[in-house]
C-alpha cells in the first residue's frame, strides 16, 4: 500500500495531464457498450449489486479498465485515462437513468444499467483504495474532468461533486469515497490555490510547529466551519432570547448593545445570503436558503419598525404602536431560529436523518397537494356559483375558511345550514369524503413510504447527506474565511483593497483574522499538533496518515500514545517511544500468558486447515462461475486440461508413427 506524499510538491499534477473532453467522451462509449453487452435483459438487481457477482465479476472489471484505452507498456499512460474512470461511469449511469424516463418499456433495462454503472465505481474504488491511496483521491476522485456534450465542453466537475449531485448512494456509501469525504472535512486535502480543477494535501497537517498551525488558513476546514456556525447559530439564538423577552414596559427605549449586537449578526447572514446567490445564482436557492431568507426578512422588517419607532422615519401613527408591532413581528421568528439549529446540527447521525426523512416527506407530499388545490378550486368554484345564483355573493369568505379548516379538521357545516339547500349540503358532504377519508389517506400513505424508504437506506442516506455538506464548504472557496457575522468586518475592510498594494492588504487581513479567531485558533493549533505526532509515528511505520486513530481490541500494536506533552515545541518522539514501548509490553504480557501452559496454544494445523475450509469466494469472482460451482468447475477445468494434454501426446505419437511409416516407405526395397 502506498503511502501519501509529504509535502505539497509531491502532488503536483503537472505530470499527470487530464485526458481532454472528447477522450473522456470515447471513454463513456466504451463503458456503455460494455455495460450493454454485460446486461443484455432485466433480471434482479441483487445479482448485480451482491458482493462478488457473477455479472460484474473480475473479467468485467478488467475491460473496464480496458476501455480508457492507454499505452499499456506506459504505466503512467494508463493511470491518466484510468483517471476518468469513475467520472464516465457516472456520466454512462446518468444517460441510462435518461433512457428509464425516456423509454418506459425498457425503464427495468435501464435501471439496472445504471444501478450496474454505479456498482463498478464502488468496486473499482474499494479495489485502488488498497493499491494507491494517492491517485484515488487527488486523480480519480478530487480531480475536474469535463466531457464533450453534443460539441460543448461540460462544467469541470469532480467525481466527488458528480456523485453528490446524482445523488448516487452506491458510490458515496464506498469506504474510500467515505474516506476521502473525511480527508476533506478534517482539511487535509485542500483545492490546489494555482489550479481549480486539481486539489493537493496540506503539508501543515504533519508539521510539529504550533506555529504552523495556528493560522486563519485553517478555518477554512469545514470541520471548523461547521463548529463556528453551530457556535454562533446557538449565540443567534440566545441573543433572540434576550430580545424577545427583555421587553418589560410599554415606552420605546433606544437600541441597547444586545439588540445592536443581534441585528449585526443578521445583517452578516443577510450579506452571506446575498454574496451567495449573486456568485452562484438562483442554482443556490434551496429549501434552507429559503428557510433562512424568510427569518432575515422578518427580522429585517421588525428592526426596520423598531427603527420608526424610535422617530428616525417620520409617521402619523405614534411610536408606542410601531413599537409593539416590531415585537410582535419578531416574536413570529422565534420558530424559525429554534428550528434553524437543524441545519447546523445535521452532522449528528440522529439529526441528519431526522432531516433526511422530513425532506422525502415533503417532497411525497407535492402528490397531495397538487391534488388539494385541484380539489378545492373545483368545490370553491361550485360553491362561488351556488353564492352568485341569487344575483349577489355574500358568504364567498366564510366559505373558504371552511373549506381550508376542513383540511385540518376543524371544518363545519354551520356556513352551509341556509345555504343553497340541498345543493351546498350535497357539495359539502362530497368534499369532506373527498379530503378527510381519501386525500388525507393518500398523505399518509406517501409519509409512510417517504420514512420507509430512509430507513432501509438510513446509513446511505446520512452518508449522502455528509457529502452535500462537506461540499457546500469546498465547491466556493474563499480566498479570506469570513464566517458570518464576521463578514461585516471583511466588507468595512473591502475600500482598503483599492488604497493600499495587495502585500499590505494581506498583512492586515491575516492580522485581524488571527485576532478575531485567535480562541478558535488556539484550541485549532493544540487538537492538530496532538493529531500531527500520530501522522509522524504513522509515516515512519509506512502507514496511511488516519491509521491507528483507535486502539482496537483485537490488534495489540495500534493506537497512538499521547500525552500531551511539548505541544508548543517540534518534538514528536515522546509519543513514538511511548507508543512502541506500549505495544512491545502489550505483546510481551500475552506471549508470556499463552506459554504459561504449553498445551494451551493450537497446533500449525490448525490454521492450515481453517485456510482449506474457506469458500473459494475469490476465485469464483475472478472467473464469473461464483463460489458454489467453482469447485465443479475446477473438476472440469482440470480434466479438461489432462483430455487435452492425452490428446497432444496421441496426436503427437500418430505424427510420429506417420512419419516413420512415410520414412519406411521411401526406402529402396
Amino acid at each position: 500500500m502506498s503511502s501519501l506524499p509529504v509535502t505539497q510538491g509531491d502532488y503536483s499534477a503537472a505530470s499527470f495531464k487530464a485526458p481532454t473532453p472528447r477522450q473522456v467522451l470515447r471513454v463513456a462509449l466504451n463503458l456503455k457498450f460494455l455495460i450493454d453487452k454485460v446486461i443484455p435483459i432485466a433480471s434482479d438487481v441483487n445479482q448485480v449489486t451482491c458482493q462478488n457477482s457473477r455479472i460484474l465479476n473480475h473479467k468485467v472489471i478488467q475491460l473496464a479498465r480496458g476501455a480508457c484505452g492507454g499505452n499499456h507498456n506506459d504505466r503512467e499512460s494508463l493511470r491518466k485515462y484510468q483517471s476518468v474512470l469513475l467520472f464516465a461511469l457516472l456520466k454512462v449511469s446518468g444517460w441510462y437513468a435518461e433512457l428509464s424516463i425516456k423509454e418506459l418499456h425498457n425503464a427495468d433495462l435501464y435501471k439496472l444499467r445504471s444501478i450496474a454503472a454505479q456498482h463498478l465505481c464502488k468496486i473499482i474504488i474499494e479495489f485502488e483504495e488498497n493499491v494507491d491511496l494517492h491517485y484515488l483521491f487527488l486523480q480519480m476522485l478530487l480531480r475536474r474532468y469535463s466531457m464533450n456534450e453534443n460539441d460543448v465542453d461540460s462544467e469541470p466537475l469532480s467525481v466527488v461533486e458528480l456523485a453528490t449531485d446524482m445523488h448516487a448512494t452506491t458510490v458515496i456509501s464506498a469506504s474510500g469515497f467515505q474516506r476521502c469525504l473525511a480527508w476533506l472535512w478534517r482539511g487535509w486535502i485542500i483545492q490546489a490555490p494555482d489550479e481549480p480543477t486539481t486539489f493537493v494535501r496540506d503539508a501543515t497537517i504533519s508539521s510539529m510547529s504550533f506555529k504552523a498551525h495556528f493560522s486563519p488558513e485553517r478555518i477554512k476546514t469545514p470541520k471548523y466551519q461547521n463548529i463556528l456556525q453551530i457556535f454562533f447559530s446557538v449565540l443567534f439564538l440566545f441573543l433572540y432570547t434576550l430580545v424577545v423577552n427583555d421587553k418589560d414596559s410599554t415606552h420605546v427605549e433606544p437600541f441597547d448593545l444586545v439588540e445592536v449586537v443581534f441585528y449585526c449578526f443578521t445583517l452578516g447572514n443577510l450579506i452571506d445570503e446575498a454574496l451567495k446567490i449573486y456568485y452562484i445564482g438562483f442554482a443556490y436557492l434551496a429549501f434552507w436558503n429559503v428557510f433562512n431568507d424568510t427569518l432575515y426578512t422578518i427580522i429585517t422588517v421588525s428592526f426596520v419598525l423598531r427603527a420608526v419607532s424610535l422617530g428616525l422615519v417620520s409617521s402619523k401613527y405614534s411610536a408606542e404602536s410601531w413599537d409593539m408591532l416590531s415585537y410582535r413581528i419578531l416574536s413570529c421568528a422565534a420558530p424559525f431560529i429554534w428550528s434553524r439549529l437543524l441545519l447546523y446540527l445535521e452532522s449528528v447521525q440522529f439529526v441528519g436523518l431526522m432531516l433526511v426523512v422530513l425532506k422525502f416527506m415533503m417532497t411525497e407530499s407535492i402528490v397531495f397537494f397538487v391534488m388539494l388545490l385541484l380539489v378545492m378550486l373545483g368545490f370553491l368554484q361550485g360553491f362561488i356559483g351556488l353564492d352568485a345564483s341569487d344575483g349577489s355573493i355574500d358568504i364567498t369568505g366564510p366559505i373558504m375558511k371552511n373549506l381550508v379548516m376542513t383540511v385540518v379538521g376543524a371544518g363545519g357545516f354551520d356556513t352551509f345550514k341556509s345555504f343553497a339547500p340541498p345543493y351546498a349540503a350535497i357539495l359539502w358532504y362530497c368534499y369532506c369524503f373527498i379530503v378527510t377519508v381519501i386525500l388525507l389517506n393518500i398523505l399518509i400513505a406517501l409519509y409512510s413510504n417517504a420514512y420507509q424508504k430512509v430507513v432501509e437506506n438510513a446509513s446511505d442516506e446520512y452518508m449522502a447527506l455528509m457529502s452535500q455538506k462537506t461540499l457546500r464548504f469546498i465547491r466556493a472557496p474563499d480566498e479570506n474565511v469570513f464566517v458570518p457575522p464576521f463578514n461585516i468586518i471583511e466588507i468595512a475592510l473591502k475600500p482598503l483593497e483599492y488604497i493600499i498594494s495587495e502585500k499590505h492588504f494581506e498583512r492586515i487581513t491575516h492580522f485581524i483574522m488571527c485576532v478575531i479567531y485567535s480562541p478558535t485558533l488556539l484550541v485549532v493549533a493544540i487538537s492538530e499538533v496532538r493529531i500531527a505526532k500520530r501522522i509522524q509515528y504513522n509515516r515512519m511505520a509506512k502507514l496511511q496518515d488516519d491509521a491507528n486513530e483507535t486502539d482496537e481490541v483485537w490488534n495489540l500494536t495500534d493506537g497512538f500514545v499521547d500525552n500531551g506533552s511539548n505541544l508548543f515545541f517540534e518534538e514528536s518522539n515522546g509519543g513514538i517511544h511511548d507508543t512502541r514501548a506500549k505495544n512491545s509490553k502489550a505483546v510481551k504480557k500475552q506471549l508470556e500468558a499463552e506459554r504459561a501452559d504449553p498445551h494451551f496454544s493450537v497446533p500449525s494445523e490448525w490454521h492450515k486447515n481453517v485456510k482449506q475450509s474457506v469458500q473459494p469466494v475469490q476465485e469464483g469472482f475472478q472467473t464469473g462461475v461464483g463460489w458454489e460451482l467453482f469447485d465443479l468447475y475446477n473438476q472440469a477445468e482440470t480434466r479438461y486440461k489432462k483430455s487435452e494434454k492425452k490428446v497432444e501426446e496421441l496426436t503427437q505419437a500418430v505424427n510420429e508413427l506417420i512419419a516413420l511409416v512415410k520414412e519406411s516407405r521411401s526406402k529402396p526395397e
